[in-house]
C-alpha cells in the first residue's frame, strides 16, 4: 500500500510507531486548519452550518425486518449535528 503523500525525510527516519504518531498529529493540525477555513467562510457569508437530524442506530431496514418497527422506535436514538455547506 502506497502513501497518499511523501513523508518528509526527517520523519521517514523515525520508527514506524513514531511515524504513526507524527501522522496522527499532522492529521489533527489539518483538521484544525479545515475547521478554521470553514468558520472563515461562514463569517464571510460564503457558507453556513445546517442542523441535520440523524438516527443513531443500526441499518434501519434490516433492523425492522428482524425485530419490528416497535422495537426500532424504542431502540433508535435521534440526535442532531451541524453540517457545513457552501451557500450557492
Amino acid at each position: 500500500m502506497g502513501a497518499v503523500f511523501k513523508i518528509p525525510a526527517r520523519v521517514s527516519r523515525l520508527t514506524i510507531l513514531d511515524q504513526v504518531d507524527w501522522l496522527q498529529d499532522y492529521k489533527k493540525s489539518i483538521d484544525l486548519s479545515i475547521k478554521a477555513a470553514q468558520q472563515s467562510a461562514v463569517d464571510q457569508g460564503l457558507a453556513e452550518y445546517v442542523t441535520v437530524a440523524v438516527e443513531r442506530a443500526p441499518n434501519k431496514a434490516q433492523f425492522i425486518a428482524e425485530f419490528g418497527e416497535i422495537v426500532w422506535n424504542r431502540m433508535c436514538n435521534h440526535t442532531t449535528r451541524n453540517d457545513w455547506r457552501v451557500i450557492k
